[in-house]
């Protein structure tokens, strides 16, 4: 079963760097079986950003947000959020040098994982991806 992840717009310009190479991790440590989408790499001149974006949120089977000091006050990154949110995906935070009590509320109960520890998400997502596991 191929899993899709969806990375959503990298709103933080100075993010941008790790969250491609999260994504770049992911693909090929998924070796096929999981796909990532990233506003960069997946959106084309001409398209529309918010509506890529939401479909990519629809689409997938878990919401992974990267939540530093750049970005998890950004209204782009609420509203990704909100809208897995609402359609009941799981939400992955990836947190890079920030602490719980700066975690956005709508995901403040959940495990956060942190950036050095991205090596055990991807363990835990390529082995939803081999049992073909919802989440």
């Amino acid at each position: 079963m191929r899993r899709k992840c969806c990375g959503g717009k990298v709103e933080a310009h100075k993010d941008r760097w790790i969250a491609k190479q999260c994504a770049r991790l992911t693909e090929e440590g998924g070796r096929g079986r999981v796909q990532v989408f990233l506003d960069e790499k997946d959106i084309e001149g001409g398209q529309s950003i918010a509506e890529s974006v939401r479909m990519s949120i629809v689409d997938c089977d878990e919401f992974v947000v990267l939540l530093s000091q750049y970005s998890k006050d950004r209204p782009w990154v609420l509203i990704e959020m909100g809208a897995a949110w609402g359609l009941r995906k799981p939400i992955i935070a990836v947190i890079d040098k920030i602490g719980p009590n700066e975690i956005p509320d709508i995901i403040g109960l959940l495990k956060a994982i942190d950036l050095n520890d991205f090596d055990q998400y991807l363990a835990q997502l390529f082995r939803r991806s081999k049992a073909g596991l919802p989440q």
